[in-house]
């Protein structure tokens, strides 16, 4: 059941100061309080680990926060967006995705990215550091293919650009030229020995540094500065840091910089309800942009929106006079600066580093799952989405001996089986009907509306039918009014994205309140030309599915915080991928007989189109196409609960003792929320309807065959390998 909250609090941005801030609230809820993170990727790099990434000796997975694991962690939404807007009037945002979002208390630890725009050319030629995500991609490319970078320029001699150029000569060896070019001295602002030290081990390693040297102009393999051009293959831009043009676009006070102007206590000078920090914010005695006054702010920023909430007293942050850098210079080596002490150098620094480092990273392991395992008390908590379907036995079994009336207009009805009702409207137009309803997987009201209307469409296209016309079932938690005003608005929102996409007409509906939000869609569609269905299809054809299985799996990962937010970002895609594209791309090729699959798994749906067709199935379950990290999952046990019902279809199969143990049959009666199509097609048509079906973007993948089926017994399914 969800908690009833009244308060809205907002974060933007996934820096360290929130990252703390999130940890915090995980261990220690706050009654009535609703949390929102809002950033656009899963994982957020850790700065002070980065370029230990770049030099080789980290992994990935070590150096970055997964943001979603540690949202679900402070139960908190996550919103994989970025933000356009800030208006603090409305105390509204306006997303990249269209969504607004309302908030009472706001902060933002967005950090800074490199100015590009004060020097021509550079935001057509240079890569930027930041945001980290895209400099990762340049970066996995270069690696890849080093021969295409063999001059690489780092513009920016402060911390960031030292330690980069050093990861570079440590990566890349001595093959690549690697030139450090600032536009003052090596490390501004850094005492003279730390300079000596750093200047040593980058010469050594064969970096070339250029001094007193700022950078005029950039273009296509060149480098201009000291009035030459300079020939470069790939330069790495690292200065002139900046806010997103959105904080000064607000009307809020920024510095010449467009950073958020703010008080002692992290509160924007023009707002009491906009908080920052990190490099975003702004004081009146300016901070480097260093790592460890973001980290030093957490506590301070903490209480501070927690006193925001409740009207409390907020206290003052005091930064540090001095504070303690530890610099990469690659090789395993790494140079200490804290004045008034003399810098120290040395493979014991890099360890020491190291240490540090991993202790940070190891605050955001182990984190608190807000949903135990899947027990086997029925009585316990059960997945949501099309997970919370009731199982295809007992629906069977509460339909076997419903009496309901037959009028001669209805082609398809409770009898047939099919995916949407049919019925002859008017003459010759034939009424498509289908409806839909589950709970929230995830408490995000705008992200829910989408699938939920994408889940709701997907039977009328199954069917070959049009979407006209739909009419909601909505379920709000019992929140303040307010709130629920806000989530109502943004559930809808999503909703009517995907149904005007759809051409769809929302019409009307019905909203309640209840222990959890949940949504459906009655969809009417119309027939226009030949219906599709589970019929039609005969020996010899070939099986295709349109989208990766594995999605309830991942929601019930996800649900108990064990996931991993790279996965999860490959499941939002397929839950919001339509199988619109792919009905439309098959206009001139029609199946011989599709449904979707949706609770009852690829097994189950198989099951109904071969039952329904009078034919059998051969699967190879070698090639069935699963989300990443849905088998590593099953193997730790992680399942919908929805499994037990949906195993009895293994009844039905063939299947080998060596295959028994194979997590892929876990995956292929796992329920899937707005899952892909199953169509059965003649061979002849095959190529051409792969080929369709991958233009219009769907996964189009064969899984199968239909063969005949023993024309005493039931239809089965054979699984091989």
């Amino acid at each position: 059941m969800t908690a009833v909250a009244h308060h809205d609090l907002v974060l933007v941005g996934g820096g360290h100061s929130h990252a703390l801030v999130l940890r915090r609230l995980s261990m220690r809820p706050v009654p009535g309080l609703r949390l929102t993170l809002i950033s656009p990727d899963s994982l957020t790099a850790y700065s002070g680990m980065l370029p230990g990434m770049l030099a080789g000796h980290y992994q990935r997975h070590e150096t970055h926060i997964d943001l979603s694991r540690l949202s679900r962690a402070a139960d908190a939404r996550w919103l994989p967006q970025r933000v356009l807007e800030l208006d603090p009037v409305q105390r509204r945002l306006l997303l990249d995705n269209g969504d607004q979002v309302e908030y009472d208390t706001l902060s933002l630890d967005v950090g800074a990215t490199p100015d590009l725009d004060s020097v021509p050319g550079a935001r057509a030629h240079a890569v930027p550091v930041k945001p980290v995500a895209t400099f990762e991609q340049r970066w996995r490319h270069l690696l890849a293919d080093p021969t295409a970078a063999r001059r690489v320029a780092v513009v920016g001699a402060g911390a960031g650009g030292t330690e980069l150029a050093a990861a570079l000569a440590q990566r890349l060896g001595a093959t690549t030229e690697i030139q450090l070019i600032s536009a003052s001295e090596l490390l501004p602002g850094y005492p003279d020995r730390a300079r000596s030290l750093i200047r040593k081990r980058l010469l050594t390693a064969g970096v070339r540094i250029v001094e007193q040297a700022p950078v005029q102009r950039v273009s296509e393999g060149q480098l201009h500065y000291n009035g030459q051009p300079q020939e470069v293959d790939l330069v790495f831009w690292c200065t002139g840091a900046r806010a997103p043009a959105w904080l000064a676009a607000s009307g809020l006070p920024c510095d010449e910089r467009g950073f958020l102007r703010v008080d002692s206590t992290l509160t924007s000078l023009g707002s009491p309800h906009v908080h920052a920090a990190g490099d975003c914010a702004s004081f009146p005695s300016p901070l480097p942009k260093a790592g460890v006054y973001a980290v030093r702010q957490a506590p301070v920023l903490a209480d501070n929106l927690l006193a925001a909430t409740r009207g409390g007293h907020k206290r003052p942050y005091r930064p540090q006079r001095h504070f303690l850098s530890l610099l990469s210079a690659g090789a395993g080596d790494a140079v200490a600066s804290r004045p008034p002490w003399p810098a120290l150098a040395g493979p014991w620094i890099w360890r020491w580093k190291d240490r540090i480092d991993r202790a940070f990273m190891k605050r955001f392991e182990n984190l608190p799952a807000p949903m135990p395992a899947a027990p086997a008390d029925s009585d316990a908590m059960h997945c949501a989405g099309c997970g919370a379907k009731v199982g295809a036995a007992t629906l069977n079994h509460a339909l076997a001996d419903l009496q309901t009336r037959v009028r001669d207009d209805i082609e398809a009805g409770v009898a047939q089986g099919d995916d949407a009702a049919v019925i002859r409207w008017s003459g010759q137009h034939r009424l498509v009907q289908s409806v839909d309803y589950f709970p929230a997987f995830m408490d995000e009201p705008y992200l829910f509306g989408r699938v939920a209307a994408l889940h709701s469409l997907s039977d009328i296209y199954a069917m070959n039918a049009d979407p006209h016309s739909a009419l909601a079932t909505l379920c709000l938690p019992r929140h303040h009014p307010r709130l629920q005003g806000r989530d109502l608005r943004r559930l809808l929102a999503g909703a009517v994205e995907e149904l005007n996409r759809a051409s769809c007409t929302l019409v009307g509906g019905h909203t309640i309140e209840g222990p959890e939000m949940a949504a459906g869609f009655t969809i009417n569609g119309a027939l226009t030309a030949a219906a599709w269905s589970k019929e039609g299809a005969r020996p010899g054809q070939v099986l295709i599915v349109t989208k990766p299985l594995g999605i309830g799996i991942q929601l019930a990962a996800w649900m108990r915080n064990v996931h991993r937010g790279p996965d999860l970002d490959a499941t939002l895609a397929t839950l919001l991928q339509s199988n619109g594209p792919a009905r439309a791309a098959l206009s001139t090729l029609p199946p011989s007989a599709c449904t979707d699959i949706t609770g009852f798994g690829l097994l189950g749906h198989l099951l109904e189109l071969c039952q329904h067709s009078q034919v059998s199935a051969r699967i190879d379950l070698n090639t069935l196409p699963i989300l990443p990290g849905t088998l590593a999952h099953i193997r730790r046990g992680i399942h919908s609960t929805l499994r037990d019902s949906n195993d009895q279809v293994l009844g039905h199969c063939e299947i080998a003792p060596a295959l028994l143990g194979r997590p892929e049959l876990v995956a292929a009666t796992d329920p899937q929320t707005s899952g892909g199509l199953l169509l059965a097609v003649t061979r002849e048509r095959l190529e051409a309807t792969l080929a369709a079906l991958r233009r219009a973007g769907a996964d189009a993948t064969v899984i199968g065959e239909t063969v005949v089926k023993n024309h005493k017994a039931a239809a089965t399914i054979t699984l091989h390998e």
